[in-house]
């Protein structure tokens, strides 16, 4: 008989449960078929994504809703249901940290995104506490990802077109050609599948949760067929596992697996790593040629080729599952016996982990560092070599991690809010690199919600995983099993997120909280002794999760409704010149969300466009409030910025527009055209100045203090490591050096000009600001009495009245 979600780990055969349960299993299951398809909902923090995400929000708001009928029937009231409530100061961190958020716009998403979390962590430990919905959630689970490895192959292999068909109405970003978008992506390392993750990185580390889970359920599974399929699925896996390129997924897997180890016993140990053993030589038997040919298929299809590759990847998996069948039915036994004496002493379990890891680290010795690798294609064995702590990669996250520490420092106590890494990063980064993730779930967490909430997070964590194994030193085998798959996956996840973003996919973030919550529900429930009645705290934990999830069903539904608005914007202005029918979506979508900085960046240009054309004061100065109100809330936004100094353009207002750039120099030190503009922007107010000599003065001073900046931003570049890359362009470009020269030139500094625009003239005269660059450097010239006729005779060619402006120059009053 059911105990209606508070007993615990009591065998209960009977699927006598109330509806409601199935109800809420049914919406949990469709969500998890739906999600890992929208690009595993990744938190892009632009529209591209976010309107996945808000449709995530508004199905985990209705399983909210569906937990409470469940919560209303909890007759006690445990330790594991304390945990319910304490999982919702997760998102009460995230909504203090809004006070000095960044970027509204990105916290409002995370505080959404981190609600999403607590309800699916609620739902998860009723669900978990039900054995039958237990397996039945951990075997959903499962095949999800077996299909997302060869929704993967398929497109590796050349039939992404047959295989997104079958799903591209869950709304998969599709390509022309009718593939999933990136589920092979190209980058400076070749190709790289990542199937529904457009990440190989984050691919890497599913595959790695997943291969662990494969192993465990070999042994654990009692049907035979289910022993052979989880056998047949570790070769795809393996192989998915190379074909990411994924170095930080290769180093990490030993070090998972080891740990893992240590919670088994010897016998089941030795057969995790026979299975491994078996499946991973069968796996470098087809590496070759199914990397070659998945290579080939990515230029142009061919059937003959496909069907080779499938024929490899078919035969492969059969043979590796009938072996893992073997291995189970006829060695396991032999060992289970040959070990138990092992099995009998405290420190048995340690002692082949060790071994273990010994032999891993001799594996990618063998692989990095000797002809071994030579087994290998070609562009696993580049990514191989590769794996040093003086590779680019490497030593670029190190490069975050600091810059991350520069941010907490300034935001310590209640973080900088959702998406602040995003938002500040380039204020606060050593070298001009881009990216919007800091590579480092735990530093990101941090920066976003301080140590006040990063506290929050670590202590529910540690509660956690310290309660869950505790509990599983002193169970028994059976409820040991039941649960394991959860922490196999949420350690694998969590581990990997050390080096990367991989909670920035929602949806792996929602299997952690799961995978969270299914490990709690492993611990004995114990009752909780309170002044308050359990009827009190069911009723008053209702009401609360009940308006909960209410506001992220309305939130997420105005929301959507806005995004769709926005999106009806952007197709009317394809197709249409009308201002009327692209401003009445777009306006409808600002009536929701006022200061969403994409929608008012939009409008703005649009507003800036008809002002433009109409010279009416309205549009001027509805742009000017817009762009102003919505600054306040998304102050280091620069395409805002930017618009504002398009808007003041139109004005020629370039005082507003130099306090525009001057005010937030701070925010893009290492940003070159910020500073070729800057620097553009006070030569003209410069030369407007000319017999006001302190505003002169001011003016000259700013561009030479932006290039002595620039100066040593180079310097400070050329101390960077051999391995790592500077990232985006940092330099003396021709506009740097043009406006630099005019302003020593203003001062009288004449060599000083003549100096610096000589160094970077360039060939191509058609190009404005290189033709400008030369009719100043060759006013220089002739000041400085010397001639450059070959320059002079190049300038003429493009423009002929060359030397009026040169003479024009020359007559310039300056100190």
């Amino acid at each position: 008989m059911s105990t209606y979600g508070y007993t615990n780990n009591k065998t209960d055969k009977s699927f006598n449960v109330p509806p409601i349960y199935w109800l809420l299993f049914g919406l949990v299951t469709l969500f998890l078929v739906w999600a890992p398809f929208r690009v595993a909902l990744f938190n892009g923090q632009n529209t591209n994504f976010e309107q996945s995400i808000y449709a995530a929000a508004l199905w985990v708001a209705i399983i909210g809703l569906v937990t409470v009928g469940i919560t209303i029937t909890n007759k006690k009231w445990t330790n594991i249901d304390h945990l319910t409530i304490i999982i919702f100061l997760l998102p009460i961190s995230y909504a203090i940290s809004l006070i000095s958020a960044a970027s509204q716009y990105l916290a409002i998403n995370m505080l959404i995104i981190t609600f999403m979390y607590a309800i699916f962590f609620v739902a998860s430990i009723y669900l978990a506490q039900q054995k039958q919905f237990n397996r039945l959630l951990i075997a959903t689970i499962t095949t999800i990802s077996y299909i997302v490895v060869f929704f993967g192959l398929f497109h590796w292999l050349g039939n992404g077109p047959f295989i997104n068909s079958l799903v591209k109405w869950l709304g998969a970003p599709t390509l022309d050609s009718g593939a999933y978008k990136d589920a092979v992506m190209s980058d400076s390392n070749g190709a790289r599948l990542t199937s529904v993750f457009q990440y190989a990185n984050t691919y890497a580390a599913y595959l790695m949760a997943f291969l662990f889970v494969a192993v465990f359920q070999i042994g654990h599974s009692k049907a035979l067929w289910s022993k052979f399929v989880h056998g047949f699925m570790l070769v795809p896996i393996i192989l998915s596992i190379f074909l990411t390129l994924s170095r930080g997924g290769l180093v990490l897997l030993p070090v998972v697996f080891v740990l893992l180890l240590v919670f088994l016993q010897p016998h089941k140990q030795l057969m995790w790593i026979l299975h491994l053993a078996v499946s991973s030589i069968i796996t470098f038997v087809i590496l070759n040629p199914v990397t070659e040919a998945g290579l080939s298929l990515q230029k142009a299809f061919s059937a003959s080729q496909s069907l080779t590759g499938w024929g490899y990847v078919l035969v492969s998996s059969i043979i590796a599952g009938g072996i893992s069948f073997a291995l189970e039915k006829w060695v396991s036994p032999v060992l289970e016996k040959a070990t138990q004496s092992l099995s009998n002493k405290k420190w048995g379990n340690f002692l082949i982990p060790i071994g273990g890891a010994l032999l891993g680290g001799l594996l990618l010795f063998l692989l990095i560092s000797t002809n071994v690798k030579n087994v290998l294609p070609e562009n696993i064995q580049t990514r191989l070599e590769n794996i040093n702590f003086e590779q680019h990669s490497v030593l670029e996250r190190f490069t975050f991690y600091k810059d991350a520490m520069k941010v907490v420092k300034d935001y310590p106590v209640i973080g900088a809010g959702g998406g602040a890494w995003s938002a500040l990063y380039e204020q606060y980064q050593n070298n001009p690199y881009t990216s919007r993730q800091a590579h480092n779930f735990y530093l990101q967490y941090l920066i976003e919600t301080g140590v006040l909430g990063f506290a929050i997070f670590a202590v529910i964590l540690v509660y956690i995983f310290s309660k869950y194994i505790r509990n599983y030193i002193s169970d028994n085998e059976e409820n040991r099993n039941d649960y394991f798959v959860y922490f196999i996956i949420a350690a694998s996840i969590l581990i990997h997120s050390i080096l990367d973003f991989n909670m920035s996919y929602v949806y792996l973030g929602i299997l952690v909280f799961i995978c969270l919550s299914g490990m709690m529900t492993s611990v004995k429930a114990a009752p909780i002794k309170s002044k308050l009645k359990p009827k009190t705290i069911r009723i008053t934990f209702s009401t609360v999760l009940s308006v909960t999830s209410l506001v992220v069903l309305i939130t997420a539904s105005t929301f959507i409704s806005s995004a769709n608005a926005y999106n009806k914007a952007i197709k009317t202005a394809d197709t249409s010149n009308s201002y009327e029918e692209i401003i009445s979506p777009l306006n409808k979508a600002l009536s929701i969300r006022a200061h969403h900085p994409e929608y008012v960046s939009f409008k703005a240009n649009l507003l800036i466009q008809v002002y433009k054309q109409t010279q009416d004061e309205a549009f001027y100065e509805e742009a000017e409030k817009l762009l102003t109100d919505t600054l306040k809330t998304e102050p280091t936004n620069k395409t805002l910025l930017m618009r504002m100094n398009a808007l003041y353009s139109t004005k020629k207002l370039e005082k507003d527009i130099f306090e525009i750039y001057d005010s937030n120099k701070y925010r893009y030190p290492w940003d070159i055209e910020w500073y070729e503009q800057y620097m553009h922007i006070s030569v003209l107010l410069a030369s407007a100045s000319l017999d006001d000599q302190a505003a002169k003065s001011k003016y000259l001073d700013v561009v030479i203090s932006s290039i002595n900046h620039i100066n040593k931003g180079i310097e400070h570049l050329k101390t960077l490591p051999e391995g790592q890359l500077q990232g985006r362009k940092f330099e003396i470009t021709p506009k740097v050096a043009l406006h630099s020269g005019q302003a020593y030139y203003m001062m009288g500094q004449t060599q000083q000009a003549y100096d610096i625009m000589k160094a970077h003239l360039q060939k191509d005269l058609n190009d404005a600001t290189n033709a400008e660059l030369m009719t100043w450097y060759l006013a220089a010239s002739s000041k400085l009495k010397l001639e450059d006729k070959a320059n002079l005779s190049k300038l003429l060619q493009v423009n002929p009245d060359a030397n009026a402006s040169i003479d024009s120059i020359l007559s310039m009053k300056v100190d």
